[in-house]
């Protein structure tokens, strides 16, 4: 056996790793029914593979989710805002979406006028618990129980909206929000936009957690990198869509 080859068979089983991936559902981009599929699982599978390493993938509530990749070194996530207050923490590996921040109201509803966040606070606004929005309209000055109501799941938020529970519904991404009104029943052509929030239109990251490796964290890059250069992020956003 050549001796330049002993190094590289040691290390193709010693560093082949079970990696812990946590994210909610978001179609087409991951979705854990009948078994998980998506352009961000499928992505995220194919760089694990490509490195000998297998994905331990957890479908979790979006706080779960984040929590757990917050605290848990060596954990990836998707699919994560790439904002400036996170930016410093997490290993971004690469962009997997869209993140088009449009704030929605039923069409009929034309007394919902609203153009802006200002002149949305006389209205009940959704959001899910632990995401971006949450805490971007807590901070703009929306409070709980009065004109912010929390769910724990992007699903929860669309029926309220249909329901007239809610009166503005923020959400990152239309192709999802027509999907996922799609899978519960609902005519997403009953949904009118009110207005953008384009200082939450960060890119949706496939990330590693805070504390993993540094190596780690360029390996995967790296072969994102490789994908993207070979077409293969872009033909499988295609099919899916």
């Amino acid at each position: 056996m050549p001796t330049r080859l002993l190094p590289l068979l040691l290390c193709a089983p010693a560093c082949a790793a079970t990696i812990t991936a946590v994210t909610t559902e978001f179609p087409p981009f991951q979705s854990a029914s009948p078994q998980p599929w998506g352009i961000a699982v499928e992505t995220a599978r194919q760089l694990a593979r490509q490195h000998g390493d297998t994905l331990d993938l957890r479908f979790l509530p979006w706080a779960r989710a984040y929590q757990m990749a917050e605290t848990t070194p060596g954990v990836m996530i998707f699919c994560l805002a790439r904002t400036p207050q996170r930016e410093a923490q997490f290993g971004w590996i690469g962009e997997i979406a869209p993140n088009d921040v449009t704030v929605w109201r039923l069409a009929t509803r034309r007394e919902v006028s609203a153009r802006n966040l200002d002149e949305a606070r006389i209205w009940q606004l959704g959001a899910t618990a632990g995401d971006v929005k949450m805490h971007y309209l807590l901070q703009q000055g929306f409070v709980p129980g009065q004109n912010l109501q929390e769910s724990s799941d992007d699903l929860s938020n669309i029926r309220k909206l249909f329901a007239r529970r809610i009166d503005l519904l923020p959400f990152s991404n239309q192709v999802v929000l027509r999907y996922r009104s799609a899978q519960a029943g609902l005519d997403s052509r009953q949904l009118q936009p009110a207005f953008t929030l384009p200082g939450l239109s960060q890119p949706l990251y496939i990330a590693f957690s805070p504390g993993t490796a540094a190596a780690q964290v360029a390996r995967y890059q790296a072969s994102f990198r490789q994908l993207q250069q070979r077409g293969w992020v872009q033909r499988l956003t295609a099919r899916y869509r």
